[in-house]
């Protein structure tokens, strides 16, 4: 007998949107193979079946691509590129070509334990990005072992006939883009991340998501109705007709406000009182750059440039990293965009395969590396300063922790300064120059750095992760992960206070509870994911600044991080009632 009581399950929401419908469960994966030995005649054999394979494999992913251009353009179908990508990959097939001679074994079993191996390799690094990427290879595994077997890919629930909400352990990219849109209203998963190419294929296709639902597999049932919330992360089972009501009336109420946000979009960015508060937009992909004006961002406040660099594992050189970082400036003039130099663990970098630290969060990261590998990192500094000259563009620099790591910076770009003009070779003088505040002891120095940089840029995520001591991925102490802990705000305060003009580009910026607080400190701009912006935007446009203010004076004397949640949010509700429930 089914469960008829109302169940509410919580994950991390990746694609706004309400969907009241019943669920089905797809289980998928790549399970692995038999194995068998095979006769030296029929090694041959076994590579012709792998390539007939990677062949197929190959028009699958080419007819995906196309398919999601033609729903949602070439910026989002470019995600495949990456799946592309790793179907020929010479690390992967150079693997292959050894372990298939050694083990003489059947090619779809030597396949699986090599994709595998760098799949578990992919998932020990530290940053949470990367180890998203392991969705990708996953994907291309399924397809490629389904081909080999002689199997056609079916897409997850084609053989459901009515509408539905798709909950699953995970979904890969192309799962996602094979999605029929006309059943699959939203879906849930138990595995993911905000920041995977699942995540931003919904978001791109219109799809309301939750991902990271603990325990979402065994507690949900086939044929349950269901509701998703895909603002609040909210995954409810067998919701009572007074959730049902209330959930209906709150999409209209959602509907009516996305359409006034849509208006909203060329309006300043101003508090009621007069405060402009610049709204830009974080960005790891070329593929985001059409969505950037868009949204109504002004500029980019944060370009994670690692991405880039570390994508094939071959680092670009100077002139190739000139053309991919002109390309961004271009596309977001008049506005401005701040590239973030190299912010990687050795563990991440091509030069340091053996790169091996018991701590990596504490060791050689971020400006650390660039500054040990002096040549590497002017060849970054030349190719921004070159791309300045076709826009508005600025520098900063991640994990500074004093006032010596600045001096060294600075040494290094005012030589790639001198280097250019040797070379005849434009760039623009007053390009701004800031640092990143992620370590406690950068942010208590603050006024000692503020004279020789022209902004900070505060990282919540790692400022709360070094000044409370807590992994926030780690499950044992995650819930110990508190941005507004009494500790954060003050040194966000403190920073803010050096006088110079400051950004938040964490995930704290993009709380929308959080927003009046942040504000009423003093900070010049929110940096958020593409998404948000027209969400804080709109929160901007409804509050007072000199309110936020005095709020923020109250917080700063509260003795934990829940007081301070309440003071902020309170104006939240009252300032913008319709962003929330």
């Amino acid at each position: 007998m089914m469960e008829t009581l109302e169940r509410r399950l919580r994950g991390m929401p990746i694609s706004p949107g309400i969907v009241i419908a019943t669920v089905k469960v797809e289980v998928a994966g790549s399970t692995a193979p038999g194995i068998y030995s095979i006769r030296r005649c029929e090694k041959q054999a076994e590579w012709d079946r792998l390539e007939k394979a990677l062949c197929r494999t190959e028009v699958e992913l080419n007819e995906l691509k196309a398919r999601v251009e033609h729903m949602s353009g070439a910026d989002e179908a470019a995600i495949f590129d990456a799946h592309l990508l790793f179907l020929r990959d010479r690390s992967i097939m150079s693997k292959l070509h050894v372990e298939f001679d050694a083990r003489m074994q059947n090619m779809e079993a030597v396949y699986y334990a090599v994709v595998q191996n760098f799949m578990e390799l992919m998932r020990r690094v530290e940053d949470a990005y990367l180890r998203s990427r392991v969705a990708d290879m996953e994907d291309v595994l399924r397809r490629v072992l389904k081909n080999m077997a002689g199997e056609h890919h079916e897409c997850p629930s084609s053989r459901d006939k009515q509408p539905h909400i798709l909950a699953a352990y995970d979904l890969s990219p192309s799962s996602t883009a094979d999605l029929n849109r006309d059943l699959v209203r939203g879906f849930v998963t138990e595995a993911g991340s905000t920041v995977s190419h699942t995540a931003i294929l919904a978001r791109s296709l219109g799809l309301p998501a939750i991902v990271g639902i603990e325990q979402l597999t065994i507690e949900v049932k086939a044929g349950q109705e269901v509701i998703i919330d895909g603002y609040e992360g909210l995954f409810i089972l067998n919701p009572s007709p007074e959730t049902k009501e209330e959930y209906l009336n709150l999409r209209a109420e959602k509907e009516k406000a996305y359409k006034a946000l849509a208006l909203m979009r060329d309006l300043p960015a101003e508090t009621t009182d007069g405060r402009h508060i610049r709204v830009a937009t974080n960005v790891e992909f070329a593929h985001e750059y059409s969505n950037i004006t868009a949204s109504g961002a002004e500029g980019v406040g944060l370009y994670r440039t690692e991405f880039f660099l570390l994508n094939d594992g071959n680092m670009p050189n100077e002139e190739e990293q000139y053309v991919h970082y002109k390309d961004l400036v271009e596309a977001c003039a008049p506005e401005e965009v701040i590239f973030r130099s190299l912010d990687a663990g050795g563990d991440k970098l091509p030069f340091e395969r053996d790169v091996k630290e018991d701590n990596p969060f504490l060791g050689w990261r971020g400006i650390r590396v660039s500054l040990s590998r002096p040549e590497i990192f002017k060849d970054q500094l030349r190719a921004i300063l070159r791309a300045s000259a076709h826009g508005k563009a600025g520098v900063m620099f991640p994990m500074i922790s004093g006032y010596t790591e600045v001096i060294r910076v600075k040494k290094l770009l005012q030589d790639c300064r001198d280097e250019l003009n040797e070379r005849g070779q434009a760039y623009d003088p007053n390009l701004r120059v800031g640092v990143m505040i992620e370590v406690p002891s950068a942010a208590m120095m603050a006024d000692v750095l503020a004279p020789h940089v022209d902004f900070f840029s505060i990282g919540t995520n790692d400022l709360t992760q070094y000044t409370i001591a807590v992994d926030r991925v780690n499950r044992r102490v995650a819930d110990m992960f508190r941005p507004a802990h009494p500790g954060v705000i003050r040194l966000i305060d403190q920073t803010i206070r050096a006088g110079i003009p400051t950004a938040i580009c964490g995930e704290t910026g993009s709380d929308l509870n959080l927003v009046p607080l942040l504000i009423g400190l003093g900070a010049t701009e929110l940096s958020v994911g593409v998404h948000v912006v027209p969400l804080i935007r709109y929160a901007i446009r409804h509050l007072n600044y000199e309110e936020c203010r005095e709020m923020a004076q109250l917080a700063l004397k509260a003795q934990d991080s829940s007081a301070i949640k309440k003071l902020s949010r309170e104006i939240a509700i009252k300032s913008y009632p319709n962003l929330f429930h």
